[in-house]
């Protein structure tokens, strides 16, 4: 943004001095002044001679030569004035006021209607994207605020621009990021509304309606879903939600298609791969397709069974719990992105309390809990029942938990008040 403010002022200032110069540099109307002024005086003396050669002649009197030569003198002051007066630029500092006034309109009415706010937007996303390469670099975790910032920043371009439909696709995708699921369906809604042709925009905003309703498919994410399919039939988030859907219903040769599919459309090395993998064999065991034999068949379901985790949690010493709060315990990536991998809510009841996170309260069918993957173990009570945290919610957490070798007790103590 600064980079672009002076580079503008500079080209401004360069078609000001363009327009201006000419008014202080006046050198060639100087000399056709000087030109004009001698062409005067010759012809003012060629009339003097004449006028002296009529009173020699006797054509006129003594009396009349006199008159007529104050006439001639008196024409020669005269158009001296106006050849003067023609050279002089005594508006040009009224033009110069006007070319200034005009810079600051055009600024005023670019800052009103330009697109300054989309460069600030732009800036401080890659401001934010730096930043969180730098703390995943140095072990730490991003900063949610500075995703709260972005939110903060595009719902202010929304007030001026309802009908951005990339503002509302990054409103969805930021609220995603921090849990705040009612705020990116709002986001991706709007998508879908103004975009249901477009590949992802039904599978997103299906993806997040499933998750806000605690990983339950209902029937607008089941149509979604088969609409994301229309659209594009290798859109994997919601080949994951088809394949949740048919496990749910049961038929497991379905969902072992589905998450296969998905699985040969995800790149090799990611995590989420690996989860889909998984829960095709899981698929395949259940429907009795599974091509190994019934040793390798219980091999698989005692790793299926490492994908749960059960943590005790507790409040701090002098803390309570606030009335009427929902307590969220969620696993996230261990130094990594700041999306829950997966999600427990539920009211907050008694502690200390016991929850079990597992495969079926994945985020999304690519982003399940890895047994090979450090994680970071979160709990919180809101007080306003949304899992985006807020000021004055009750959080406790640790990290970091190797899903490959997990302790036979894990405990997190919630003692941190939010600012």
């Amino acid at each position: 943004m600064t980079v672009f403010i002076i580079g503008a002022i500079a080209l401004c200032l360069v078609a000001v001095a363009c327009v201006i110069w000419p008014l202080f540099v006046r050198t060639p109307n100087t000399a056709s002044s000087k030109d004009r002024l001698q062409e005067n005086i010759a012809l003012y003396r060629e009339h003097e001679q004449e006028l002296a050669q009529q009173l020699d002649a006797g054509d006129i009197d003594q009396s009349q030569f006199d008159k007529l030569q104050l006439e001639a003198k008196k024409n020669l002051l005269a158009d001296q004035n106006a050849v003067a007066a023609s050279y002089t630029s005594g508006g040009k500092w009224l033009l110069v006021m006007v070319a200034l006034l005009s810079l600051v309109a055009a600024a005023l009415l670019y800052f009103a209607r330009g697109s300054s706010g989309d460069i600030a937007f732009n800036q401080l996303q890659r401001q934010v994207m730096e930043e969180n390469f730098l703390a995943m670099q140095a072990g730490q975790s991003p900063d949610p605020q500075r995703i709260r910032q972005l939110i903060e920043r595009v719902q202010t371009r929304l007030q001026k621009h309802p009908d951005n439909t990339q503002y509302w696709y990054l409103l969805g995708n930021y609220a995603s990021q921090l849990g705040d699921f009612a705020l990116a369906e709002q986001g991706y809604r709007e998508v879908y509304q103004r975009a249901p042709n477009e590949p992802g925009s039904a599978s997103e905003l299906a993806q997040v309606i499933f998750l806000g309703q605690g990983n339950r498919m209902s029937d607008e994410v089941s149509f979604l879903t088969d609409r994301a399919l229309e659209v594009d039939p290798d859109d994997t988030t919601a080949l994951g939600l088809a394949g949740i859907r048919a496990f749910e219903q049961r038929n497991f040769a379905e969902a072992a298609k589905h998450w296969q599919r998905a699985a040969d459309l995800t790149p090799p090395g990611a995590s989420g791969r690996q989860a889909l993998l998984a829960g095709v064999e899981r698929a395949r065991a259940e429907a009795g397709v599974n091509s190994t034999d019934s040793t390798s068949s219980e091999q698989n379901s005692a790793e299926s069974s490492a994908w749960q985790v059960t943590v005790d949690v507790a409040l701090g010493q002098g803390l309570q719990a606030p009335a009427n709060a929902t307590l969220f315990v969620f696993a996230r990536e261990y130094q990594g992105s700041p999306m829950p991998l997966a999600v427990y809510r539920g009211p907050a009841g008694e502690f200390p309390t016991s929850v079990t996170l597992d495969e079926s309260m994945a985020m999304t069918s690519v982003d399940r809990l890895s047994k090979n993957a450090q994680v970071e173990l979160v709990a919180r009570l809101s007080r306003s029942g949304q899992a985006m945290p807020a000021s004055g919610d009750l959080e406790g957490s640790i990290a970091p938990v190797d899903m490959a070798n997990l302790p036979d007790e894990l405990t997190i103590t919630i003692d941190t008040v939010r600012p």
